[in-house]
């Protein structure tokens, strides 16, 4: 299975404040001005590698495919593909902000309600999970299960 994480108040705090990972090298990190991750991401980032899936991310913004794969690199993630709005404005035929299947993705994992909606009209399947939800990591795996 290849599932995908969206980035923005999904996996990087923007506009909700949630608690942040600590990646191994901290201080590079800072130094070469990486963002923070959620909470929780390295555990189940690494507990879909062990299931077999291959983790991707899928973001609207326009951070760069070598940006993003070093980022979760400097938490020792390492990515199996990243879209990001260049690479899906250039590759996606279909009218929406998201469409996973272009990429042969599975599921997407996103905090944006609109995103699901487009998930139904297109046939994708979109787990929501809201920033303020402290049990994320929990409701991420249990819609894996289901």
């Amino acid at each position: 299975m290849r599932i995908a994480f969206d980035l923005d108040n999904t996996l990087i705090r923007s506009a909700h404040p949630f608690a942040l990972e600590r990646p191994r090298l901290g201080w590079l990190a800072r130094l070469l001005g990486y963002e923070s991750l959620r909470s929780g991401t390295v555990e189940l980032l690494r507990h879909c590698q062990r299931q077999g899936w291959e983790v991707w991310v899928y973001t609207t913004s326009y951070r760069s495919a070598g940006y993003i794969r070093r980022l979760f690199r400097l938490h020792g993630i390492r990515l199996g593909g990243v879209v990001n709005q260049s690479r899906h404005e250039r590759e996606v035929r279909v009218s929406c902000s998201k469409h996973p299947p272009t990429f042969g993705i599975d599921v997407l994992v996103d905090d944006s309600p609109g995103v699901r909606l487009e998930g139904e009209r297109h046939g994708f399947r979109v787990i929501v999970v809201r920033p303020e939800d402290e049990g994320w990591l929990r409701t991420v795996q249990q819609a894996l299960l289901s």
